[in-house]
């Protein structure tokens, strides 16, 4: 292994800018002060932010399921969906009914003629290994197949309002606590209720508050706002809970089944033909998977010098991209290069809370055994190698962005697709870089990286997705799986209705007929191989069928979760056509 000198002091000779560049002289934590910019934009981005209507609504909550008519009532609840009840109380007037009303907060004297039904929520009572509230955990498993754990509660509602209506008794629904909450929904998208009366409403903070594109006031004449009275004593029972648990793993069940019909008008019996039929879902991925924002193109890149080592030199380099959104990261170029030679570029990618420095010069040795270096290893085999500072970063920090993100139909891969896009307009234009030579390499969250960029970053002719690559529904969705997201402090990784879109070959069929590989350590616990050789073999298929074999592979190794870096490395050599 060679010695690398790194200069980490950035005045005078040795933090001279890139050619063409402005000097950078900022200082501090640059991932820092990525976050603060992307939390500006964030919160310039909500004001005046209009909420969706009804029955866009109904849909960004899962109301989508078809609900159980019922005919006769029972005091611990009533039928809503095919294997889903609501569970609560029925109290029915001594005589023949002439209102309803919905209670979801306590109720002491109902009136005369007043049929009421108060429904149980769930309430937060730690489950699982994880140890998530029961509400939490139900949003984990529900978010990304369509559904949600609010969505649930309003079809209950919505279930006794269908059979108060088919009798013609008029509709009031009210709330408290959480309560208020499924009030204000059930009321605004179903005219039906002729009034909801409905409390303070809650902090938003909570990961199942959590609502896509679902940002803005809700404006309803129909909707009372009322003083904060006693919240209902009710609260779901084990055994409700679990009956919403097996209707979320049965539609983890039919996911992929379904993601096949949404994929029936793909046509991929050619490239040529799959390309002219991309276009819808391509768009569908950016609309309503990662969400995009625009590049201002305004301001300048700057960059200093860090690296001296014998085969390379080495830049931070900061990128504008929006406003006081910027990209960072660090471009090592190859000593020795003749004037006017062009050669292939490969962007290689840290994970979670990572740096580029740790691809390059790693400050501990988790770090060096994770990475090996992988990004010094390329450039001194003769690549341009740049590593990008991405956002996944500083624990909570950048989660709470995904979270400020997610109502405004953003992710925090609206930004890191954003960055790259403005890193690849300046990479290769740059006169020692083929632009028609970019490969992306990334591992864990990088490798996710991998799965989320390259589909609308067409520049990036040959990807390698290390360490992440999965049967991707069931990690992040599986009630029953030791290594799914269900069970993690991770709540950044839940995008909504991703299970019945877009799985992990769904997304290398976004990138075909492009090079891609898939780099699986036998003893990495991101999954098993059994998972990772299924999804893989879809894509497999799909290369092969069109006579592209050579285009994609994957290589297993006896090792943990990290870079092996020895048929990437040959991969990359062959596809990137280097030397």
């Amino acid at each position: 292994m060679r010695v690398l000198v790194w200069f980490g002091f950035v005045g005078g000779l040795w933090a001279q800018p890139f050619p063409g560049t402005a000097a950078l002289e900022r200082g501090g934590d640059l991932s820092l002060a990525m976050l603060d910019g992307i939390d500006r934009y964030l919160d310039r981005a909500a004001v005046g932010r209009k909420a969706a209507g009804p029955e866009r609504m109904r849909e960004l909550i899962g109301v989508v399921d078809a609900r159980v008519p019922f005919t006769e009532l029972r005091a611990g609840g009533w039928p809503v969906l095919a294997g889903l009840d609501a569970e609560g109380v029925v109290r029915q007037p001594a005589g023949r009914p002439t209102r309803c009303w919905i209670a979801m907060e306590e109720v002491k004297s109902p009136g005369a003629g007043e049929l009421v039904f108060q429904p149980a929520l769930l309430g937060l009572e730690p489950v699982g290994k994880g140890r998530h509230a029961r509400r939490e955990h139900l949003y984990r498993m529900a978010y990304p197949l369509g559904r949600h754990v609010l969505g649930f509660e309003v079809q209950m509602v919505l279930a006794a309002v269908d059979y108060c209506v088919a009798r013609g008794l008029p509709v009031r629904v009210s709330g408290q606590g959480e309560g208020a909450v499924v009030a204000l929904y059930s009321t605004y998208v179903d005219d039906r209720i002729e009034e909801g009366r409905v409390g303070p409403l809650p902090d938003a903070g909570p990961l199942w508050r959590n609502i896509w594109k679902g940002a803005g006031e809700i404006e309803s004449t129909r909707v009372k706002r009322v003083e904060a009275a006693p919240e209902s004593g009710l609260t779901a029972s084990e055994a409700h809970f679990q009956q919403m648990v097996e209707f979320c793993q049965k539609l983890l069940r039919q996911a992929e089944r379904r993601r096949g019909e949404w994929w029936a008008k793909a046509d991929l019996t050619t490239p040529a033909a799959w390309a002219k039929s991309k276009a819808p879902y391509l768009a569908h991925y950016v609309n309503e998977g990662t969400g995009a924002i625009a590049l201002d193109g305004r301001g300048k890149v700057e960059s200093r010098r860090i690296y001296d080592a014998v085969d390379y030199t080495g830049w931070e380099v900061t990128v504008p991209v929006a406003g006081e959104v910027f990209g960072y990261g660090i471009l090592l170029v190859p000593k020795g290069m003749k004037p006017g030679e062009r050669r292939p570029l490969v962007v290689a990618q840290h994970g979670l809370e990572g740096r580029p420095q740790d691809l390059i010069q790693p400050a501990d040795a988790k770090a060096a055994q994770v990475y090996g270096r992988f990004a010094a290893r390329l450039v001194e085999r003769g690549f341009i190698v740049y590593a990008p500072q991405n956002p996944y970063i500083h624990g909570d920090r950048f989660r709470r962005l995904q979270r400020k993100a997610n109502p405004l139909g953003l992710t925090l891969y609206s930004f890191i697709v954003a960055q790259h896009k403005a890193t690849l307009d300046w990479l290769e234009k740059l006169p020692m870089v083929d632009g028609d030579r970019i490969g992306f390499y990334g591992l864990s969250y990088g490798g996710r990286t991998a799965m989320l960029v390259p589909p609308v970053e067409p520049r990036y002719k040959v990807v390698i997705c290390s360490g992440n690559f999965n049967e991707w529904t069931w990690k992040i969705a599986s009630n029953e799986a030791p290594y799914s997201y269900l069970f993690t402090q991770e709540y950044e990784m839940f995008d909504f209705n991703q299970g019945n879109t877009f799985g992990h070959y769904e997304l290398a069929a976004l990138m075909a007929p492009r090079a891609f590989m898939v780099e699986r350590g036998h003893a990495d616990g991101v999954g098993i191989d059994e998972w990772v050789s299924y999804e893989y073999a879809k894509v497999r298929r799909l290369y092969a069928h069109w006579g592209l074999g050579e285009k994609t592979t994957i290589e297993y190794f006896p090792g943990p979760h990290q870079i092996w870096g020895v048929g990437t490395f040959a991969f990359l050599h062959q596809q990137l056509r280097w030397p």
